[in-house]
């Protein structure tokens, strides 16, 4: 399966000097549970800021209202490229344990995000056509008798 398949199509974005408060604000306007972080055009991503985050940073004593989000673009991105498969996905976020990958095009912009969340619906969706294929095949077998 291709990444864009699986990958949020509309991603939120903001820049590096967005303010935690301005970021909560954006992932309550969004309902969403992370943005990801981009130079100014928008399209070339330098991290990723998760709820999880902005609490760990409140919790560190940080002044919300001053503190941007420039400190989590200091880590090395970990990042996913279109073309590339799920077995892929899994790899890098268990390799850097995290839930949320972005999704890069051949330039290095940025095409989508894949979450955990997408990787498990993709999985169950599987299983249960298995499932299925094999409850088809025990009815055959059944009528036969």
């Amino acid at each position: 399966m291709d990444l864009i398949e699986l990958a949020m199509r509309k991603v939120e974005v903001v820049e590096t000097g967005c303010t935690l408060v301005e970021a909560a604000r954006r992932m309550v306007e969004h309902s969403v549970g992370s943005l990801v972080i981009t130079d100014a055009s928008g399209e070339v991503p330098l991290g990723i800021v998760t709820d999880r985050d902005l609490v760990v940073m409140l919790a560190r004593g940080v002044d919300p209202h001053r503190e941007t989000l420039a400190p989590l673009t200091r880590r090395e991105l970990a990042s996913v490229r279109l073309g590339e498969g799920l077995q892929h996905v899994t790899h890098t976020m268990r390799k850097h344990g995290v839930r949320r990958l972005p999704i890069l095009d051949a330039e290095g912009r940025l095409a989508g995000i894949v979450s955990m969340d997408d990787v498990l619906v993709l999985l169950g969706r599987g299983v249960a056509d298995l499932a299925m294929a094999v409850e088809g095949e025990l009815q055959v077998e059944r009528s036969r008798k």
